[in-house]
C-alpha cells in the first residue's frame, strides 16, 4: 500500500523547494528526501529542528505533517492487478488490523514511566484530527499507541487525575469505534462505543457517554439485524438528556437528535425524522455557530447536511438537491473534510435517485474525492454508489467512472 505524507510535500512545494534543494539544505542526500515523503522512514530529531526551520514551521507543526500519512494514488493499473489500493477489502481490513490487535491483548502491560496528561491529550486530539479530515490510514497506525498511552494513564494515576485519564481514554475509543464504522466493522465498532461509555461513565462525563451511546448505534447499524437497537439506544438516549446549556453537552445532544432524524427517515417516517432535524436546529441556534465540541462537528451548517442525508434516505431527491445548493461547508472547522466530503456522496444518491444522470453523480463523487479522497476510498456508502454506477453502465462509458472505481479498489 503506497503511502504519502501530502502536506509535508506540499509544504515544500509551496515555498519553491524541489526534493534537491531541500536536501542540501537540510545536509541530506535527495533520496533521504523522498523516503521521509513517501512515509518510508521517520526523520531523526536531530534532523526535525533543521526541517522545521527550512520550512518555516513549528515541531510541532512539523510532527503533525509527519504523522499525516495518506494513501497515495494508484495510476496506470488495470481493474483487479493490485489487491491492496486504498481502497480494497484488503487495504479497508488492514485499517483495523491493529486495532484489533490492540483490543485482544487483554494482558499487555506497561512497564515504563507513564506518559503525561498533556500529551496523552495531545495525541488523542491528533487522532481525531487526522479522522476528521478523512485520513484514515493515519488514525488506523496511530490508534493502538494512543489507546495504549491513554490506557497506561488510568493505571498510573489517582484521584481527580485518574478521572481526566478515563476521560481521555474514552474520547480515544470514540475515534477508534469511528474508524471502525467508516470502514464498515460493525462488530469492533460496537465493542470500542462500549469501552468508550464505560471510561466515560468512569470520568463521571455525561457528554462523553451520549457522544459514547452515539457510536454504539452506528457500530449497530453495521450490523446485519441490529437497526432497531440502534435506534432504541438512539432514542432512549435523548429521552434521558435532559435541558442542557453546557456547549459539550448541547453538541452531544445535537448529535444524537440528527443520527435519529436518519434512522427514521431510512424506516419511512419523514414527519418523525423532520422533528428530530428541527429540534437539533434549535439546539444549534443555541450554540450560535459551527463548532467541534467533542468531535461532533455539531452545528447549524451540520444540521443542514444531516437534513440533506434525511432527505435521501426519505426519497426527497429533489429536496436533498435544493438544501445541498443552499449549503456553504466553508463555516465549518476547517478539519471536518470528512463531513464536507459526505455532502457529496449524499448529492451524488440524490441525483442518481431524482433523474438517474449517472454524470452528475460522478462529478459530485469526484468533488468528494478532492475534498477527502479517503472519504470515497472508505466510505461505505461512497463504495456502494460507484459499484451501482458501474452496474448502470451499458453501451456508453460515463466519464471519470471507471478511474474512480479504479482508485477505489473496486472492479466493474
Amino acid at each position: 500500500m503506497a503511502l504519502k505524507r501530502h502536506r509535508l510535500c506540499q509544504r515544500r512545494k509551496a515555498l519553491g523547494y524541489s526534493q534537491e534543494r531541500l536536501a542540501d539544505l537540510l545536509g541530506v542526500d535527495r533520496s533521504t528526501v523522498v523516503r521521509w515523503e513517501n512515509a518510508e522512514t521517520n526523520p531523526q530529531p536531530w534532523h526535525r529542528t533543521r526541517i522545521a526551520s527550512a520550512l518555516g514551521v513549528t515541531l510541532e507543526q512539523l510532527d503533525d505533517m509527519l504523522v499525516d500519512v495518506s494513501l497515495a494514488a494508484h495510476r496506470g493499473r488495470t481493474m483487479g492487478e493490485d489487491t491492496h489500493r486504498p481502497g480494497s477489502g484488503a487495504a479497508r481490513q488492514e485499517l483495523t488490523d491493529g486495532l484489533r490487535t490492540f483490543l485482544t491483548s487483554y494482558l499487555a502491560t506497561s512497564d515504563g514511566p507513564a506518559p503525561s496528561h498533556a500529551e496523552v491529550r495531545l495525541a488523542v486530539g491528533r487522532v481525531h484530527n487526522l479522522y476528521q479530515r478523512a485520513n484514515y490510514t493515519s488514525t488506523s497506525r496511530l490508534l493502538p499507541d494512543v489507546l495504549g498511552r491513554a490506557t497506561a494513564l488510568t493505571t498510573k494515576t489517582t484521584g481527580l487525575h485518574r478521572r481526566r485519564a478515563f476521560r481521555l481514554l474514552a474520547a480515544a475509543y470514540i475515534a477508534a469505534s469511528k474508524l471502525a464504522t467508516k470502514v464498515g466493522d460493525g462488530g469492533t465498532a460496537l465493542l470500542t462505543a462500549d469501552r468508550a461509555a464505560t471510561a466515560a461513565r468512569l470520568a463521571h462525563d455525561q457528554a462523553l457517554t451520549a457522544v459514547a451511546a452515539y457510536q454504539a448505534a452506528c457500530g449497530l447499524l453495521r450490523l446485519p439485524g441490529r437497526a432497531a437497537e440502534a435506534e432504541q439506544i438512539v432514542l432512549s438516549s435523548v429521552n434521558r438528556l435532559g435541558p442542557a446549556e453546557d456547549p459539550e453537552m448541547l453538541s452531544a445532544q445535537g448529535a444524537l437528535l440528527l443520527l435519529a432524524a436518519v434512522m427514521r427517515a431510512g424506516n419511512g417516517d419523514r414527519t418523525e425524522a423532520g422533528r428530530f432535524i428541527r429540534r437539533a436546529d434549535e439546539l444549534a441556534a443555541v450554540l450560535g455557530s459551527d463548532g467541534n465540541r467533542l468531535w461532533t462537528g455539531f452545528g447549524p451548517t451540520n444540521v443542514a447536511i444531516h437534513a440533506v442525508s434525511v432527505a435521501v434516505q426519505a426519497g426527497y431527491a429533489e429536496q436533498a438537491l435544493n438544501i445541498g445548493a443552499r449549503l456553504h461547508t466553508a463555516r465549518m472547522p476547517a478539519v471536518l473534510v470528512g463531513r464536507r466530503a459526505q455532502v457529496h456522496v449524499d448529492l451524488a444518491a440524490a441525483t442518481l435517485l431524482s433523474c438517474g444522470d449517472s454524470s452528475v453523480s460522478v462529478l459530485h463523487l469526484l468533488e468528494a474525492e478532492r475534498v477527502g479522497a479517503e472519504a470515497i476510498y472508505v466510505n461505505v456508502q461512497a463504495r456502494s454508489l460507484v459499484l451501482d454506477l458501474l452496474n448502470r453502465e451499458r453501451r456508453t462509458v460515463t466519464p471519470g467512472l471507471r478511474a474512480l472505481a479504479e482508485r477505489a479498489g473496486l472492479s466493474a
